[in-house]
């Protein structure tokens, strides 16, 4: 089991919601009703946009277990659930590609002539 939920709610609102329990998947529907009961929820991502900070960096103990790709597809559903993707915001990880990573990356279709 992995801290899916955690980890996207980190993103979202820059703190740990330790209510939320541990998932094989997310279930990003789910997690933006949860989420969206949230009383500060776009004064929150207002103010870390502000900063530019969002959305935030999530703490490495939490991202134990989950694929960076599937991550950032589940914080694109969740952004557009929570109707927060008002700008067309595109998501970047903040560190070197792991080895997983840079095999993908040089992976290249079939179709494909480089």
């Amino acid at each position: 089991m992995a801290h899916w939920h955690q980890a996207l709610a980190y993103a979202i609102l820059g703190r740990r919601l330790l209510d939320l329990s541990q998932q094989d998947q997310p279930d990003v529907r789910a997690l933006a009703r949860t989420l969206s009961a949230e009383q500060q929820l776009s004064a929150s991502v207002e103010a870390l946009r502000g900063n530019g900070t969002w959305p935030v960096q999530v703490p490495s103990d939490l991202m134990v277990g989950l694929g960076s790709a599937q991550f950032l597809a589940a914080l694109g559903a969740l952004v557009q659930d929570l109707g927060l993707d008002q700008h067309g915001t595109r998501f970047a990880v903040d560190r070197p590609a792991n080895a997983d990573e840079r095999r993908l990356l040089g992976e290249v279709p079939p179709h494909h002539s480089g």
